[in-house]
């Protein structure tokens, strides 16, 4: 295995945000419920903390902002945009990762501004982001937006670089490449190889950039995402997409287009709107572990291993980590409380 950064992925532009590695814990308690429900067969199951990264109340997504920024910094930037829904991870983070390099934060959003910030909007009002409403829930105005606002950020004589939503582009993706790397080192010094990795994904630049990580090591380590956002079909076109320049750019070999497994069984009525299967899913986590999950992304993602498990797709003798993505502030915005 490839002992040190360089000689993993070639050298880009990279500006530190938090410290890695994140932990990877063993969920005892979780696998003993499963257990207690009669599951035939119950994996070793671990936890992998991206929540607990050190910037900005943490998530995945820090990941791919060491490298965003990093680009922008090496450009000479000065303002930096990007878009999301209103309680986004990826703008939460970028807001916060811009306060951290000195850049101001520029935030398309869609819809209309609330009568009072909470949740990820308050935080990144906290950090400084200057917040614009597009009214309404069209994606392609939001990017509208964002081309337009930058052009007109550059024609008064300021630096412009934009960042895709959800930071999901082939730069962004190298973070998660190196972070298949970080997990692979984790689970050697635990004596561990897990069969699996489980995440949501939703604009696939996190499973496209550890797939890509995964098959650089040639370790048989597949992954398993459940779709938040979009159809499987759809999102396994980007992830493809994403992984292929992922792949050249880290001299990697190029993978099939059946490696990329995507399951939208969770996805229920759409982005960002609550599921009874994500709700059941963070409270059994929370009631076990202690641990947080929102119940329209992580929430989702972690219903789907539940169910997986619950089917018997993993054996006694597997292991199986879950990477939990973040987005725990969104608890504190979301009028629906996955409670009982």
């Amino acid at each position: 295995m490839p002992e040190s950064y360089q000689n993993f992925v070639p050298p880009h532009p990279r500006f530190p945000l938090a410290t890695f590695p994140s932990p990877l814990e063993r969920a005892w308690r979780l696998e003993v419920a499963l257990r207690e429900e009669g599951c035939v067969a119950v994996p070793r199951i671990y936890l992998k903390r991206d929540d607990l990264l050190s910037l900005g109340m943490g998530g995945n997504k820090i990941r791919n902002l060491e490298f965003s920024i990093g680009q922008a910094l090496a450009e000479g930037a000065t303002d930096v945009f990007t878009a999301g829904r209103p309680q986004s991870n990826h703008c939460r983070l970028t807001a916060a990762a811009c306060a951290r390099a000195s850049l101001r934060a520029h935030i398309v959003l869609t819809g209309e501004p609330p009568s009072r910030m909470t949740g990820n909007l308050l935080l990144d009002e906290m950090v400084g982001a200057k917040l614009y409403w597009t009214g309404s829930d069209d994606r392609a105005l939001r990017d509208t937006w964002v081309r337009s606002l930058a052009g007109t950020f550059t024609s008064l004589g300021r630096r412009a670089y934009t960042i895709p939503v959800g930071g999901s582009d082939a730069r962004g993706a190298l973070g998660h490449a190196l972070a298949a790397l970080e997990l692979v080192r984790q689970c050697e010094a635990i004596g561990e190889m897990p069969s699996a990795v489980v995440l949501a994904t939703a604009t696939g630049g996190t499973q496209a950039g550890m797939l890509v990580g995964f098959r650089k090591l040639d370790v048989p380590i597949a992954i398993l995402g459940f779709a938040v956002a979009k159809s499987a079909s759809e999102l396994r076109d980007t992830v493809s997409r994403i992984a292929a320049e992922v792949a050249r750019e880290i001299d990697a070999p190029p993978l099939a287009i059946d490696s990329v497994d995507i399951d939208d069984t969770m996805l229920g009525e759409g982005y960002g709107i609550a599921s009874a299967a994500g709700d059941a899913a963070a409270l059994m986590l929370a009631r076990t572990e202690g641990v947080f999950a929102d119940p329209v992304y992580t929430g989702k993602g972690l219903a789907g291993f539940l169910a997986a498990v619950r089917a018997g797709r993993f054996a006694d003798a597997e292991s199986v980590v879950f990477l939990h993505t973040g987005g725990t502030p969104a608890l504190f915005a979301d009028p629906h409380q996955p409670t009982t």
